[in-house]
Formats: structure tokens, sequence, C-alpha cells
């Protein structure tokens, strides 16, 4: 029987077909076109993306998508790589039809720093939240990976997502590495992150990632690029600490960076008026 979509955003998903998978795609808004790409963990989804979604609808036209094995798309039982993610960006923002922005967080942001790369004429911009792929989560993952993906990929890694995933542990997640601010942390928050958990098939892309199959160098492709850059960095986050922007900065002279003061690894939904106007101002600025 076919699960009702999880409420992750204020609008109902369509549907973007990629090598036969359903993508789901969330639109609202007119104007130049911002394409959200949510992280990579356990509770991804584009429910961390809601913040940015409703602030910016009023001045662009504001796309967003689960990636595949998460939220509202399908979670088909394979294994996952970086490049998949990356030909689904590139995938969407063809289907968009017009150069886009690319607001992306985290690995997701290494993604996007890697799509636009490849497709310059099809990004415009980049808003990156505390991004990986230099220093962290650069590196493949090899055979200590693979061999660990095999083990996993069955009962020992259906059992350690269902330890990793519970509500206990989803709310532990978002108190020590999420968020800065216990108050942003309510149980619909929790909620929001956990359910996604829940759908069948849902640990297959986060084994992925627990193995280091979806690690992205962007070592290469964030100095060749062009578009306007500006990293977006939660001052207190830990998982991604600040200093690592330093890396980012001396890459690429293009980017500039714009920390937020009391926000961790969310910064775009625990500081959301902060974020959405640094996005604001960085998009429109001539």
């Amino acid at each position: 029987m076919t699960q009702p979509p999880l409420r992750l955003l204020p609008v109902e998903p369509g549907a973007l077909n990629w090598n036969g998978h359903r993508l789901a795609l969330y639109h609202a808004g007119r104007g130049r076109p911002v394409l959200l790409v949510h992280s990579i963990n356990a509770a991804a989804s584009v429910f961390e993306m809601r913040a940015p979604f409703k602030g910016l609808q009023d001045t662009f036209s504001v796309y967003a998508f689960d990636l595949l094995g998460y939220g509202n798309s399908d979670r088909p039982a394979r294994s996952y790589s970086a490049e998949d993610y990356i030909a689904q960006i590139g995938a969407v923002v063809e289907h968009i039809g017009a150069p886009t922005a690319l607001v992306a967080s985290s690995l997701g942001a290494a993604y996007a720093i890697v799509a636009a790369d490849r497709w310059p004429e099809r990004i415009s911009a980049l808003a990156l939240v505390c991004p990986t792929g230099l220093q962290q989560l650069g590196d493949p993952a090899g055979p200590a990976g693979w061999a660990a993906y095999r083990v996993l990929h069955g009962p020992i890694g259906r059992g350690l997502y269902e330890s990793l995933t519970s509500r206990a542990s989803t709310s532990f997640f978002l108190r020590s590495q999420a968020y800065h601010d216990p108050a942003c942390i309510t149980p619909e928050t929790i909620d929001g992150f956990y359910l996604t958990c829940r759908r069948p098939g849902a640990y297959y892309a986060p084994i992925c990632f627990l193995t280091g199959l979806l690690n992205c160098s962007v070592r290469e492709s964030f100095p060749r690029l062009r578009q306007p850059i500006v990293i977006i960095w939660g001052k207190q986050a830990t998982t991604t600490p600040l200093h690592q922007a330093d890396a980012f900065l001396a890459a690429n002279r293009n980017a500039r960076l714009e920390v937020i003061d009391r926000a961790s690894l969310l910064v775009q939904d625990e500081r959301p008026e902060q974020f959405n106007a640094v996005v604001r101002a960085f998009l429109t600025s001539p």
C-alpha cells in the first residue's frame, strides 16, 4: 500500500524521473530560480530547508528536491554514490530550464560544487552552508569502506540504522550537532527529522554515507568555479567547525564568508531571518 507523502514542505511534491526512479520535486514562488539541496545524514530531507523555501519565495522561484533515498523520493535497494547525487542536481537544473542559483548544505554543498563545475551554464551562483569536500568527507571510501558496506548492507546494518534513528537518537543528534540553540528543537522539529527515517528502504542511502561511499572531493572542482560564491557558516558548528572555512576561502578568490552567530550546522533553520537575508542580498546584488 502506497504511503501518503511526508509533509516536509508547505506544498505537495511533484515528480521528476531520474534513471527510472522518482525524485520528489517541490516548487513555489516566481522570479530567478533557486534550487535548495539538503545535506546527507540518516534523517536528511528537504525538511531541513523549509525556512529558506518559505522565506525566499517572495523574491525567487524556489525549488527543492529530496535526493534519491531520502524524503519523499524513491528509496531503492541499491548502493548510492556521490556521482548519483551530482547527476540528480544536474537533472533538476536541466528540468528548471534556466540558469539556477544553488543553496546547498554540508555534503550536499560538495555535490553542488561539482555540479557547478560540470555545468556552469546551468548554475549561476552558489550559497554553500558549512560545506565539506576539501578536508572533511573528501576522500573515497576505499577497500575498507566497501568491506564495511558489504557487512552493513543486511541485518547488521538494519539494526545499526534502527538504533541510530530512534526518536531518542534523532533528538540527541539534533541537540549535539545540528542546532546550537535548544529552543529550536521542538517536538515538531524532532518529528520532521524522525518520521522520514521510518519509510521503507530508508536505511540504504545512510548506510552508504556511514561507510564513506557518498564522500565527495571538491579539491579540483572548487578552485575552478567562476560563479559568485557565498559561504554561510554557523559560528558554533561542531561537525564542520568554522575554521574549515579558511581552506575554501584560500582555494577560490570568488568566495566570501558570512558567519551567523548562535547557530550550528543547520544554520538555515536555526537563524532563518539572518540566513535568508544573506542569501537574498547575495542573489540580488549587482
